[in-house]
């Protein structure tokens, strides 16, 4: 049985920059080449957002794994 688009979950890692920042407050999905990154997995996406924390540190960038809710291939959003 193959699922719908709707039934399948992703992970990826938002990127909270505080309003400190040189560039000012922003969110979004960490990204690679222009593509969020997905995980199949909860734990993956915990794991690389503790990886980004602490490896990447800094004061005004924190890294939080989070559900992406996949309405198509071209669209996503967070709930």
């Amino acid at each position: 049985m193959e699922k719908s688009s709707e039934e399948v979950k992703k992970y990826g890692i938002w990127a909270v920059r505080s309003a400190s920042s040189v560039g000012g407050a922003a969110q979004a999905w960490l990204k690679e080449n222009g593509k969020p990154l997905q995980y199949d997995t909860y734990a993956e996406a915990a794991d690389m957002a503790e990886y980004y924390n602490t490896e990447c540190y800094s004061k005004n960038v924190n890294y939080y794994p989070e559900e992406m809710k996949l309405k198509s291939n071209m669209e996503m959003r967070l709930e």
